[in-house]
């Protein structure tokens, strides 16, 4: 049953979009279905770090149904890309484990996540242009600045899939893993960022979105102003005091 399974491991979230014999392809309630989850891991306080892979080891997603698309199905969920792009109005950080093929509105989810591991038979593909449809949700304005520029141009152009070894050389995957293995990968990321505080992991996260969007002087800005703010909260205070100590710290947030 096409479906997004949910489980947590400590701190982490994970969601796994399942629907194999469709390559993970969103359809039915799917799409809304991803977003309250995201919501739900949003909004949990014990949640600090989200992850998201496909079932199997074939496809992460190969985006909307097209049949769901021909028949207007998808326009009249009024959805849009909305649960696609969630990842970058988050606080906490979103990471995609990218077990096979990530294609069409799975790539505009990858984009928006903050980091991706990506396993050595994955690719990557935007297939708008053999589609006759504008390739969207940051493709445009963002994969080039993601990856090579030329390179993300190629890949719109052509609407060819890119293969996971390449798009780790253009810089566009954080780490490679083998076959099998993106979601363990992902995992080692998840639990190193969990174990750090969570008020700085969100204000690292929300001022390098600030300064792609308005660039580099309101970047600085807000680094000046939160870095004050920071220092005087109890994350600040016990990493401090544990790292004098030579122990772990416990960061809990807030004040």
């Amino acid at each position: 049953m096409p479906e997004i399974s949910t489980r947590t491991e400590g701190a982490i979230r994970i969601l796994t979009i399942s629907n194999e014999r469709k390559r993970n392809a969103f359809e039915g309630t799917m799409a809304a279905d991803f977003l309250r989850l995201l919501n739900e891991a949003e909004s949990d306080g014990a949640v600090r770090v989200i992850v998201v892979t496909g079932a199997g080891d074939i496809a992460f997603s190969s985006g909307h149904d097209l049949n769901e698309i021909a028949s207007g199905a998808h326009a009249e969920s009024n959805l849009g890309e909305e649960p696609f792009l969630r990842p970058r109005s988050m606080r906490k950080p979103v990471i995609a484990a990218i077990n096979g093929h990530c294609y069409a509105a799975a790539l505009i989810f990858a984009l928006s996540c903050d980091l991706r591991v990506a396993s050595k038979n994955a690719a990557f593909g935007s297939p708008g242009a053999r589609l006759g449809m504008l390739p969207e949700g940051g493709q445009i304005g963002r994969l080039p600045r993601q990856m090579a520029p030329a390179r993300a141009l190629e890949l719109m152009l052509t609407a060819s899939p890119l293969p996971a070894d390449e798009a780790y050389r253009t810089g566009f995957i954080n780490r490679l893993a083998e076959k099998g293995e993106a979601l363990n990968e992902a995992l080692v990321l998840a639990r190193a960022i969990a174990s750090n505080s969570p008020s700085v992991v969100a204000a690292i996260k929300a001022g390098v979105i600030l300064g792609e969007v308005e660039g580099v002087e309101p970047a600085a800005a807000y680094e000046a102003t939160v870095a004050r703010q920071l220092e005087k909260e109890a994350d600040a205070r016990e990493g401090v005091s544990a790292f004098l100590e030579k122990r772990a710290p416990v960061f809990r947030g807030g004040k």
